[in-house]
């Protein structure tokens, strides 16, 4: 696919499946790189050690910053 049918579907893109395309991107961008892997293995060994929050603690959370304005 050319570069300029792939910036036609996008422009035809919703916000949210924009966001995605530019999540999947940034995916690929770094998915083999070690430093990446690397970040990635220790945030799981501190969830594992119980550094972590309930989706219930991730939502007030947000909800908190999005009141803020952040």
């Amino acid at each position: 696919m050319k570069v300029a049918k792939l910036k036609r579907t996008i422009d035809e893109l919703t916000l949210e499946e924009r966001v995605f395309v530019i999540a999947y991107l940034q995916h690929l961008a770094r998915v083999d790189d070690p430093a990446h892997k690397a970040r990635l293995g220790e945030r799981l060994r501190r969830m594992e050690q119980g550094r972590k929050i309930t989706l219930a603690q991730a939502q007030r959370l947000h909800e908190a910053l999005e009141a803020e304005g952040v």
